[in-house]
């Protein structure tokens, strides 16, 4: 496969490539205007020393999220356990412990997919038919009590509520008239376990949520889908404003947008009252089908902070899709952007968007990360051993001889072996090579020095 960047090219006659990709880029000249080596914008660099899976104890990750502090969230089903890395390398542990032999209702949890959202819960699944969580701001403030009761102003009368009812009602409660109730300590603990999240076949999911004061119906139920087979392949958080997350179904090829439900008020050991959640389907943004679009073998989600969704798939036809934010249409068309090119993915393994909505798709057939603009337009191949060549030519311009050079950037995907799974973080790409037992990373910056980011002066 050979792609060209979108620059001024000088034309070099005779060269072959037998192996890897190439690019051609004319040399600075002394007036500044051409390109280079340090002007291309999209240069990535490998941070070193690699990171062992020995040095960060992991078994055989399968999934990795970046939350917004840089912490790293990697998915081990075969360790049973989430693990948790700071961006120095250093491996969290007491705390996080909680994500290590998870075990719910008595049955152990595999977690092969794993993402938070800006609320700082920690959602996973293990392909199977439930969504899992874990509320990791709640637990690491711990929860006084449970808000039994608050006063709210009705119909000129101070009147004592269930927080859900008043929330149903649409009131605000008076300050300072919570009841909290400490005394549950059973499930003061359950709250800040992990626990089940997202249950299809629940009975709010299969018949529907009501409000509990109106009878109004808040969210129709599913009764068909709940009595379905699924298998949640891949999870996403949803904007910041939004209280959703998104899963994808791999078994029956369908997207789905779960809504966060409130079910507890807690009030925090720092004083703060927060919500505890479950989640409802809310809606299916993507079904199965061919097309643009449309589901058909999922592998992978993300999104972006601006609620756009990504995903990625191996059956028929387009390995990867683009949702636009709200209405959920295709946002690629086949025939116009590259990102749709029917072979242009060996095997689109996973896919991670940065703050600017470049598109990095890693390809495990490949060996590589293919880089795109927010477009669909392809940009360049990174995760890849790179050699300049630098060629000579001499052409005559106005009766004068010109030498000219050309560099030919040569690219190997040798670099890596069975990546599993990347994601994108403050310019920095994160790589799981499974195959050669480590974690790469690479930096958008050139001639960067990376310190201990953890390190106190």
């Amino acid at each position: 496969m050979k792609r060209r960047m979108k620059i001024p090219i000088i034309i070099v006659a005779g060269v072959f490539l037998l192996s890897g990709c190439s690019e051609l880029i004319p040399l600075p000249t002394n007036n500044g205007n051409s390109g280079g080596i340090n002007t291309d914008p999209n240069k990535f660099s490998q941070i070193t020393p690699n990171w062992t899976f020995e040095e960060l104890l992991l078994n055989d990750p399968v999934d990795i999220f970046a939350s917004r502090d840089g912490r790293l969230y990697l998915a081990e089903p075969e360790a049973n356990r989430i693990r948790v890395i700071r961006p120095s390398g250093e491996i969290e542990a007491a705390f996080y412990d909680t994500l290590s032999n998870l075990n719910i209702n008595g049955l152990p949890v595999n977690p092969t997919s794993v993402c938070m959202d800006e609320r700082m819960n920690v959602y996973f699944a293990n392909d199977g038919k439930v969504v899992y969580f874990w509320p990791q701001f709640t637990a690491s403030i711990g929860i006084a009590g449970i808000v039994t009761q608050r006063e709210y102003r009705i119909d000129g009368k101070d009147t004592l509520l269930n927080p859900l009812s008043g929330l149903a009602l649409g009131l605000t409660a008076k300050e300072n008239s919570d009841i909290v109730d400490s005394t549950q300590t059973a499930v003061i603990d359950s709250l800040m376990r992990p626990r089940v999240f997202y249950d299809p076949a629940s009975e709010m999911n299969r018949n529907g949520l009501y409000n509990s004061e109106t009878g109004e119906l808040i969210h129709k139920g599913n009764p068909i889908y709940a009595s379905q087979n699924k298998s949640f392949v891949s999870l996403a958080p949803a904007s910041p404003n939004d209280l959703s997350i998104y899963a994808a179904d791999a078994i029956n090829n369908y997207m789905l947008k779960i809504t966060l439900i409130p079910s507890v008020l807690v009030r925090l050991a720092n004083g703060q009252n927060v919500w505890q959640y479950t989640g409802i389907l809310e809606d299916f943004i993507a079904t199965p089908g061919t097309g643009a679009g449309t589901v058909s073998e999922p592998v992978s989600l993300c999104s972006d902070r601006t609620g756009n969704v990504y995903y990625t798939q191996t059956g028929e036809y387009f390995a990867v899709h683009k949702l636009r934010a709200g209405s959920y249409a295709s946002e690629f068309l086949v025939g116009i952007d590259d990102i749709m090119e029917l072979n242009a993915f060996g095997y689109a393994r996973d896919i991670a968007v940065s703050s600017e909505g470049n598109i990095f798709v890693l390809d495990t057939l490949d060996r590589d990360v293919k880089m795109y603009d927010p477009d669909g337009a392809f940009v360049k191949s990174v995760a890849v051993r790179e050699e300049w060549i630098r060629l000579s030519d001499s052409v005559y311009v106005s009766d004068s001889l010109v030498v000219r050079d050309t560099l030919i950037l040569q690219q190997y995907p040798d670099l890596m072996n069975n990546p599993m799974a990347l994601c994108y973080y403050q310019d920095v790409l994160y790589i799981l090579d499974n195959g050669k037992r480590r974690m790469l990373r690479f930096t958008r910056v050139d001639d960067v020095i990376i310190g201990d980011p953890d390190r106190e002066e």
